[in-house]
C-alpha cells in the first residue's frame, strides 16, 4: 500500500489552479469567487512572496504552544497521525506539529519559501502545490492545517480539495497570528506601514462564514489566544519588510517606508514588545 504521505506527484512548480467556476457545484460563495477572479489578491499573493523568505523566517513569529495544543486537542490528533500543512511557507507551523509527534507533509507554491523550508525543516515531504490543486489521494489525511495563508486562497475550490484529502472524521484548522491593533505601538505601526489600507483581508475577519458556505464541514470552533513577541529593531523592520505588499513596492518607496519603520522602532523601549492575538478556526469534515 502506498504511503499516504507520498504525493501523487512532485512537480517542480505548482499547476495553475482551475477556474473556480469549473469546480463549483452550485451557487455558493459567489462573492468570494468574484473577488478571487478579479486577480488582484491572487497576483499579490504570488508576487509578494517571490523573494525575501529569509526575512520572513527570521522576523515573523512562530505559533504559541497554547494555540497549537488547542488545535491538536480540538482535532483529537495523536502522535503518528497524518497532517498536511497547506501553504506551509517556511515551515513555522510544520515544526510545531512535528514537535507533537505528528507525521507531516507540506505544500507550498513559492520556490523562495520552499528553499527556506528545506533548510529549516529537513526530511519533511514538501510539494510544490497550491491549495486549489493538492497532489494527494482522497481520504489520506487526518487533518489539514493552514497557517497565515487561507486569505490568499480561492475558498470554494480550496475547501473542496481539503475535504477531498481528509479521511472521514478528519479536521480542518485555519490559524492566523494577528497583531493586536488595540495596542498603541501596533496602532502606530499600522499607520506608518500602511497596513490599514493594504492588509489582504480585514483583521479579525470571521472565516467561519467561508467554511460554512462550502457545505463540506461541521460547526466551526473559534478560539482567540493572546501572546507577545519580543523584537530587536532589525526584526521589527523585517516584519514589515516581509509583507507581500511591501515586497512589490518600487525600491524607492519600499526603502522610504522601511526607513520610517526603523526610526519608529529605534524610539521604542528595547526589546520591542509586539502583542498578537492568535485566531484559530477548527471544523470537522462532514460525513
Amino acid at each position: 500500500m502506498a504511503d499516504p504521505l507520498t504525493p501523487d506527484r512532485t512537480p517542480d512548480d505548482p499547476p495553475t489552479p482551475p477556474d473556480p467556476v469549473d469546480r463549483a457545484e452550485d451557487g455558493r460563495a459567489e462573492d468570494s469567487r468574484a473577488e478571487y477572479r478579479s486577480g488582484a489578491r491572487a497576483l499579490l499573493g504570488r508576487a509578494g512572496f517571490e523573494s525575501g523568505s529569509d526575512i520572513y523566517e527570521r522576523a515573523r513569529p512562530t505559533y504559541p504552544p497554547e494555540a497549537v495544543d488547542r488545535l491538536t486537542g480540538t482535532a483529537g490528533l495523536a502522535p503518528g497521525e497524518r497532517v498536511l500543512d497547506l501553504a506551509a511557507g517556511t515551515g513555522k507551523m510544520t515544526r510545531r506539529l512535528i514537535e507533537r509527534g505528528l507525521r507531516c507533509v507540506a505544500a507550498e507554491p513559492s520556490p523562495s519559501m520552499r528553499q527556506v523550508f528545506t533548510e529549516v525543516v529537513p526530511g519533511v515531504p514538501l510539494m510544490a502545490a497550491t491549495a486549489e490543486h493538492i497532489p494527494l489521494g482522497d481520504d489520506t489525511m487526518d487533518a489539514v492545517v493552514v497557517a497565515q495563508a487561507f486569505h490568499w486562497f480561492d475558498p470554494a475550490v480550496a475547501l473542496a480539495e481539503t475535504a477531498r484529502v481528509l479521511r472521514a472524521g478528519g479536521w480542518l484548522a485555519l490559524i492566523w497570528n494577528e497583531r493586536d491593533e488595540s495596542d498603541p505601538v501596533v496602532s502606530e505601526l499600522v499607520r506608518i506601514s500602511k497596513w490599514d489600507t493594504m492588509a489582504p483581508y480585514p483583521i479579525g475577519k470571521d472565516f467561519s462564514a467561508d467554511i460554512d458556505r462550502s457545505g463540506r464541514f461541521g460547526p466551526v470552533e473559534r478560539t482567540k489566544l493572546p501572546f507577545t513577541q519580543w523584537l530587536d529593531v532589525p526584526d521589527f523592520v523585517g516584519q514589515v519588510a516581509s509583507r507581500s505588499y511591501v515586497q512589490v513596492l518600487p525600491e524607492a518607496q519600499r526603502r522610504a517606508l522601511l526607513d520610517e519603520v526603523e526610526v519608529f522602532g529605534a524610539s521604542l523601549p528595547q526589546p520591542i514588545a509586539m502583542p498578537y492575538i492568535t485566531d484559530l478556526f477548527c471544523a470537522r469534515v462532514s460525513d
